[in-house]
Formats: structure tokens, sequence, C-alpha cells
């Protein structure tokens, strides 16, 4: 049954006059006349005389008038919600992030969330590796991740970030003068070196392991812990020292500082991650939401 029939039907229930319900869904005369006839051989059922008063509705129509409303109704929010999902004005959106978004994921999802609140997020913390399986597989919409990633996967670009010596607050200066003293960082050998677990941080592993590697530098590690907070309350119970990213502060505890690293392999690029080979409204709305979005909160 077309709805179009169903339109003509309330309508003229409504206004109880041909012309005025012709008018009011936009058809001729004979064009309704048409409709409610077809309405009426479909459903076997007479639904309207025609009297002085006007097109009254039979027994049979006044019975079936509630439903039919009901119907349009529920046809109204259907086409209603289609267009937002199209528009990705609603549905879901499930986000991926590790070590690399662990300041910036929380504080974008709240700006979008303030613009889309009918729309369910889900911020699942994983490694970097898990992020793109699920990103290719289509089980993450979103990822923030380190860059550059390889096609089909595709980025936008939101900050840079820096390594940094995570130090206890009461051994900064000591620490930084030894690293004056020495050249190339080489003072790092003697300082209790804690880390993140290989597969729990590998895209900030990568990134030690070169600046590592560029100034020659083989620490000892002492004690690897499973995740960032952790790991920074290791460092503020001064157990040792760890290379973090620099934007880690920012979850540290108190008495944890952090001494800027410089040179080759201390920079990074972080950024949104998706898969460019599936479409997405939603995803792409929060997308559009980043480039826009103040830049006070991507620093």
């Amino acid at each position: 049954m077309e709805t179009r029939l169903l339109q003509a039907f309330l309508a003229l229930a409504d206004t109880k006059n041909y012309r005025e319900a012709a008018s009011k869904i936009h058809v001729t005369q004979p064009a309704l006349t048409k409709k409610i006839q077809a309405l009426e051989n479909e459903l076997s059922l007479q639904l309207f005389t025609r009297g002085r008063h006007g097109a009254l509705l039979t027994s049979a129509g006044k019975q079936l008038l509630e439903k039919a409303e009901t119907i349009i109704a529920t046809t109204a929010e259907l086409q209603l919600l289609a267009s937002n999902i199209a528009r990705g004005k609603t549905g879901s959106l499930t986000i991926g992030f590790g070590v690399a978004g662990i300041r910036i994921a929380p504080e974008l999802i709240a700006c979008f969330h303030q613009n889309h609140p009918e729309i369910n997020i889900s911020l699942d913390d994983m490694p970097s590796s898990v992020q793109k399986e699920k990103l290719l597989d289509g089980q993450l919409q979103l990822a923030f991740m380190s860059l550059p990633v390889a096609p089909p996967l595709a980025c936008l670009k939101l900050r840079t970030e820096a390594l940094a010596l995570a130090v206890n607050r009461h051994n900064r200066h000591m620490t930084e003068s030894m690293l004056a003293r020495s050249p190339a960082y080489s003072a790092l050998m003697d300082l209790p070196f804690l880390g993140l677990v290989r597969e729990r941080g590998p895209g900030l592993n990568r990134q030690i392991d070169r600046f590592l590697a560029f100034h020659n530098i083989q620490p000892e590690i002492q004690q690897l812990a499973r995740d960032i907070h952790t790991l920074m309350a290791l460092v503020a119970a001064d157990v040792g020292v760890a290379l973090v990213p620099e934007s880690a502060i920012h979850m540290a505890p108190d008495r944890v500082e952090m001494i800027p690293l410089h040179g080759p392999y201390v920079c990074w690029d972080v950024g949104v991650v998706w898969n460019s080979l599936r479409h997405d409204a939603v995803r792409d709305a929060f997308i559009s939401m980043l480039k826009t979005c103040p830049k006070e909160i991507k620093n």
C-alpha cells in the first residue's frame, strides 16, 4: 500500500472537502479522487460518503483513521531517521586510541558530543596494531594514532608530538645537569630506565628505539608497565625515568616533571585515521568537526 494513498485519505478525512484536500497534498482534485478510489478498491471498503456536509467518513473509514494516522507518522519518523543517518546526524561511532591519542581523543570526542548528542560514541583503548586491524575489517570507524599510515587507511594530522624524559620532580635538576654534561644524551645509559611493554605501545616504542639508536644508547630497562598511567606512577614513585610523549604530563601525578628532548627522532605526527574504502556519514561528520574545532583543543 502506498503511503500517498493514506495521505490522501487523511487529508480528505480532515477537510471533508475534495478541493481543500487536493490543495493540502498538492494534487489536482481528479487526482485526489483517483487516489481515494484506488485505496477503497485495494481495501475493498467504502471509506467516504458524499453529502451536503461534504465527504464524510463511513463507519469503516472511522475505524481505519487512527491506524492510518499512526502509519503516516511512523513513515515520517522513518524518513527523518534515514535522512539523519545519511547526513551523519544520528547513529553510533566506535573510536580506538592508544598512547598517541590518550589526551587528545577524549577532548575531541567531548567537543563532537556537544553538537551531536544523539550519536552514541564508544572509545576503546588498544595498541596501534590492533587499531589498524579493526579499521580494516570495519570494527572501528576512527582511530587516534601516530602517523603516517598506509593505504587504504587515510588520515588527518592533528598535532605534532615530542618525546620527553619523565623524571621525579626531586631529581629534575640533577638529571638535567647530567644530560648537559654528557654528549648526545649518553647520560641516559646511567639512569634507571622504565618503559611500556612492546605490544602495548608499539608506535611509541618504535619512536623511542629510533631516538636511542641515533644516539647509540642502549639503556638497561629496570621495569616495564602495561599502560602509560602505571608508567607515570612508577616515575612518581622514583623507581626510574621514562621516555614518553610530552603530552603524558597531563595524566601524570604531581611529582612527575618532563625534561624536553631535542634533535632527530624526537618529534612525530599524531592524527585521526580511518578506512577510506568504507562509506560512513557519522565518521565523516566527526572528521568535518576536526577541521573546524578550536586549535587549543588539538594542542
